[in-house]
């Protein structure tokens, strides 16, 4: 982490990343309006459906991802590297920054929101007859009041971003999948669409500066020119690498 730049610059923070936020502050001060109407409606058509809906919106649960990661981590770390080709070895090395990188960013972004949430301090919808959408106690510490951003969200939007520098060729499926999957906590009456935005934004542009940052230190990331997602060091090569010579023992 500590490692300084190297080679040509590459700053970790664009033009790009300022236009997102930008943009990404907007969207959520013009969803901050319509959060009441649109909770109005969600709670007026409860039936099966947003049942359904708000089980399948814990896919947005960090630990679905966290033990994985941490599972394969664990796995390349503690496995045995000697005896193999240069291919296993780059793959090894491959898996195990890679999962580092995805435990590292959900854990981060996932304390980060919840910092975010007691300073905010939203009541959450569970509470919208009593209080309404715009009901603000900073600085309580319950799971009553932390609303805005919506944590599940923020998770979904670190794995989207952590999915586009992996398949770069796809980010913008990606994005929307990804943003589809966070709005079912509005259905899920567990969020309004303010707090969905807000930490899908949250998610996605933390773990897309954090890639930048490591890129910038060629650790685990390279840049690439004139675009915002750095590219993933080792995915690109596992085809070739695998039939590479043994190194000399």
């Amino acid at each position: 982490m500590w490692r300084a730049p190297i080679g040509s610059p590459s700053p970790v923070w664009t033009r790009q990343l300022t236009l997102l936020v930008l943009g990404g502050a907007c969207a959520v001060g013009l969803l901050f309006f319509i959060d009441s109407a649109a909770m109005d409606f969600v709670l007026s058509n409860r039936n099966r459906l947003t049942n359904w809906l708000a089980w399948l919106s814990d896919v947005g649960k960090s630990e679905w991802y966290l033990f994985p990661a941490f599972l394969v981590y664990v796995a390349t770390a503690t496995a045995d590297w000697r005896g193999v080709g240069y291919g296993f070895k780059a793959r090894l090395v491959t898996l195990f920054g890679q999962a580092a990188f995805v435990f590292g960013c959900v854990a981060v972004t996932g304390i980060a929101v919840n910092i975010v949430k007691i300073f905010v301090g939203r009541a959450r919808p569970a509470f919208y007859g009593e209080y309404g959408a715009y009901y603000f106690d900073p600085f309580v510490v319950t799971r009553y009041s932390s609303s805005f951003p919506s944590g599940h969200a923020t998770t979904l939007g670190t794995v989207a971003a952590i999915l586009m520098i992996w398949f770069p060729r796809h980010w913008l499926l990606i994005a929307i999948v990804g943003l589809m999957l966070s709005a079912l906590r509005i259905p899920a009456a567990a969020h309004y669409p303010s707090d969905v935005n807000a930490g899908y934004l949250f998610g996605l542009i933390v773990t897309i500066v954090i890639a930048r940052f490591f890129a910038a230190r060629r650790v685990g990331f390279r840049p690439v020119p004139g675009k915002l997602l750095p590219a993933a060091t080792g995915l690109g090569r596992w085809k070739w690498q695998s039939a590479k010579p043994r190194e000399p023992r």
